[in-house]
């Protein structure tokens, strides 16, 4: 097993409505490298994770001599997986993330990245950009030209040119072609973490209302990862961790569910609708809610969630967020 630890003095990206959603999540950008596409018959030979730290950014790199040493990789890879809250990645939620839990449960492991948010970046700038009709495809490499980092890269192979020279490496353990593998990888962390930019660009409010968004309050933290709008409820609900006991809330104006043994929670708001305008009354809620009375979707005390065919992405996480740490605040008190 052969180990690299490296630091790099850049930013991690960073922005108000970014920090909205992640700044109190422990962030990671994850790739990994492969003998092939099959998890059934191939192997996984490389698994790399970038994090961001107080003076920059940190990629740790796990690479296999040879393919005995997967399970071991495995281990060490998804001890650090296990530790993140919202896992960048691309194409991630198709190859990524499956391929890993295949691999896991070859070698009797228990799946990861049951605690976590992927944010796929290619499913994000495919469903929430126009690039799709701009650019010729949406390749990683692609988007990063586009986006202007063509000479952060230092790399010159593909994929499949990993693939063939990590069977090199294998017979040789030539340490220029590990390099090139090393820094193969590293590079796809490096970039993935620069296009994540691309928010600056898009509706992240949006795109979190669609996809979900962690929600922490001291050590506990919860996953809303299904967010329903509908006239007469918002709805929302996912996977938590952290929280000692089952929980079921009926006083605060809304109704909580939290289920221990399943990991899982639902919420439940009720809401008013009046003609096209679909809100809620912060009044009839048992809980703090009095930063949204200055959101401006905020009149007289009613808060308008959707009007018309708009919703108020931003709005409905902001209600979505402080009544999840509403329910979690009973628990820090405890």
């Amino acid at each position: 097993m052969h180990f690299v630890d490296t630091h790099f003095e850049e930013d991690f990206y960073s922005s108000e409505a970014f920090n909205f959603y992640f700044g109190d999540a422990r962030i990671g950008v994850f790739d990994i490298e492969t003998t092939g596409l099959a998890p059934s018959r191939s192997k996984i030979v490389l698994g790399g994770v970038l994090t961001p730290e107080a003076d920059g950014v940190r990629v740790r790199q796990f690479f296999s001599e040879g393919a005995h040493e997967e399970t071991e990789l495995l281990d060490l890879y998804t001890d650090i997986l296990d530790g993140i809250d919202v896992l960048f990645n691309y194409n991630g939620d198709r190859f990524d993330i499956p391929f890993v839990n295949t691999r896991l449960a070859a070698h009797h492991r228990q799946a990861a990245f049951s605690e976590c948010i992927s944010i796929d970046m290619y499913r994000v700038i495919r469903a929430f950009s126009d690039l799709r009709s701009m650019l010729p495809n949406l390749k990683q490499k692609t988007v990063e030209n586009y986006l202007g980092f063509w000479n952060s890269r230092k790399d010159t192979i593909s994929g499949a040119d990993s693939v063939t020279l990590y069977y090199e490496y294998v017979a040789s353990k030539s340490p220029e072609l590990l390099n090139f593998i090393l820094l193969h990888n590293c590079d796809d962390l490096l970039q993935l973490s620069r296009v994540i930019s691309i928010f600056d660009r898009l509706d992240i409010h949006e795109i979190m209302f669609n996809i979900g968004f962690p929600i922490i309050a001291a050590e506990y933290s919860v996953l809303a990862d299904d967010i329903r709008l509908s006239a007469d409820s918002l709805e929302f609900s996912g996977r938590y961790k952290s929280l000692p006991f089952d929980f079921i809330v009926f006083d605060e104006g809304f109704r909580a569910s939290f289920d221990n043994d399943a990991g899982a929670f639902s919420i439940s708001i009720p809401c008013l609708h009046e003609k096209d305008l679909i809100f809620v009354d912060l009044a009839a809620m048992n809980a703090d809610f009095e930063i949204l009375s200055h959101d401006p979707a905020c009149a007289s005390g009613f808060l308008v969630l959707k009007n018309g065919r708009t919703i108020n992405h931003k709005t409905v996480n902001h209600l979505v967020k402080l009544a999840a740490k509403s329910i979690m605040s009973r628990f820090i008190v405890q």
